[in-house]
């Protein structure tokens, strides 16, 4: 699954800088929580030795990639590392090109010294690529929240994918999300959060062990909504390509729905969600009871 979050208009305002990470601090105890800004402050070197431990190594050598070096087997840099303040971005690609990225991950500091997940994409570079991220123009739809290019996301729906997908996944969000929660566990973080951007992506990070923060009782209403006789069940009415009758019963197809604007009829919209998972442990949720993907 190809995973993407609400991007923020304006960034959090982040707690005071709780200083450089020090051997003395280091000492002192192993429960203390660091940030990523005091990580950031590392020199780059140790700083990489770090940040390695968030992708898994057999996902680097599935594409011929060291994942000591991150280099590949033209000894080309193929791993990318971005640290400012308090943002993590890391990336891999099958080639020095932006193009064939398969692995980005975005990880900030929140205002309560917590951290948030911003983004998580997991392409497959081999399969076919949908334009849903640029309209006709060629400029950026933002995902499908700006603007939307209702031709490539119908030949996407078409393919079996899902909103704001780009191409096949790689089918790896739970290796790389037990990755996180290793690697926070590691800072002394006890939890991080996200904001789905679809429907979609929500359902997925609830089976990964997330819960809700916001947006639990609109995923309880969309269920109910979407039964037979029911308001968003009524509104699958073929009107676009996006509502058509039987989307109600699979996760892809309400998606699809709810990215068309389906939640109009319930005087609502897709926004607002906000979720959580504990390191370690797995909330349970389940909003689409019997659900098929």
């Amino acid at each position: 699954m190809q995973i993407f979050f609400r991007l923020k208009k304006q960034p959090e305002h982040v707690v005071p800088d709780l200083g450089n990470i020090t051997l003395s601090l280091l000492e002192r105890d192993a429960v203390t929580p660091f940030t990523l800004k005091q990580l950031n402050s590392l020199p780059e070197n140790i700083k990489r030795r770090v940040f390695r431990n968030l992708i898994p190594t057999g996902l680097l050598t599935r594409f011929n990639i060291d994942p000591i070096t991150w280099l590949g087997s033209q000894k080309e840099s193929l791993v990318f590392l971005d640290t400012r303040e308090e943002k993590l971005f890391i990336s891999a690609r099958t080639s020095p090109s932006p193009d064939d990225e398969f692995f980005t991950l975005e990880l900030a500091d929140n205002m309560l010294n917590g951290i948030d997940l911003n983004l998580l994409l997991l392409n497959d570079p081999a399969s076919a690529r949908f334009n849903t991220d640029k309209d006709d123009q060629g400029n950026s739809t933002m995902f499908g929240t700006l603007n939307r290019n209702l031709e490539e996301e119908m030949r996407a729906k078409q393919a079996g994918l899902a909103p704001g997908q780009v191409r096949n996944s790689l089918s790896a969000s739970k290796l790389i999300l037990d990755q996180v929660d290793t690697f926070l566990s590691t800072l002394g973080q006890r939890a991080y959060f996200l904001e789905p951007l679809t429907y979609a992506s929500a359902w997925v990070f609830e089976r990964r062990g997330f819960a809700y923060v916001r947006g639990h009782k609109l995923m309880d209403d969309i269920h109910r909504e979407f039964q037979p006789g029911s308001v968003l069940h009524q509104a699958l009415d073929g009107s676009t390509a996006f509502r058509q009758p039987d989307q109600w019963n699979s996760v892809r197809g309400r998606a699809w729905a709810i990215h068309d604007g389906i939640l109009d009829v319930l005087n609502t919209n897709w926004d607002k969600l906000r979720m959580v998972k504990q390191i370690g442990k797995n909330a349970g949720v389940n909003t689409f009871p019997n659900s098929v993907y």
